[in-house]
């Protein structure tokens, strides 16, 4: 994996702020636990762009969607929701943890912490998080920073 040198956590405000459509999902945020995750803040800490956006909500995400108005698709047996606004394409799910009855079934869909929601992910680069209200300081419980730093994959579950 190659990957810019200038990956620092201290730009992470900045280049958020920078991203289009960021001031109004940060508007719709407001009061609620909500939180930029996966590949969204991987291409932030590497300094690119992105037009798809993932937030993790501890809490409802229709009500959320609704905030944000323009194109709604939900799945409610999953808690997620797809919103677009503008040019923006923004996935909703609530922080969640899951279990499968039988390998290849769907998954069984229960409500879970951040942490928790974190932790099921695939790989450490994608299990960082960055709250949308308040100070955007990184949440990192995996080590995700340092892998891509050193342009490490690392899978969080053995046999991922």
């Amino acid at each position: 994996m190659s990957v810019r040198g200038d990956i620092d956590p201290g730009l992470l405000g900045e280049r958020l702020e920078a991203q289009p459509g960021v001031a109004e999902l940060r508007r719709a945020a407001e009061g609620a636990d909500v939180y930029l995750v996966g590949g969204a803040v991987r291409y932030l800490l590497i300094g690119l762009e992105r037009t798809d956006i993932d937030l993790v909500v501890e809490g409802d995400v229709r009500a959320l969607a609704g905030e944000l108005g323009g194109e709604l698709t939900g799945h409610e047996r999953f808690a997620t929701a797809k919103v677009r606004v503008g040019e923006l394409q923004v996935d909703l799910a609530q922080a969640r943890a899951e279990t499968y009855p039988r390998p290849g079934a769907l998954p069984d869909v229960r409500p879970a912490s951040l942490q928790e929601d974190l932790g099921r992910r695939d790989f450490t680069i994608n299990a960082m998080a960055l709250p949308l209200g308040g100070e955007p300081e990184l949440i990192d419980p995996h080590g995700g920073l340092a892998d891509l730093r050193d342009g490490l994959l690392r899978a969080l579950h053995e046999g991922s």
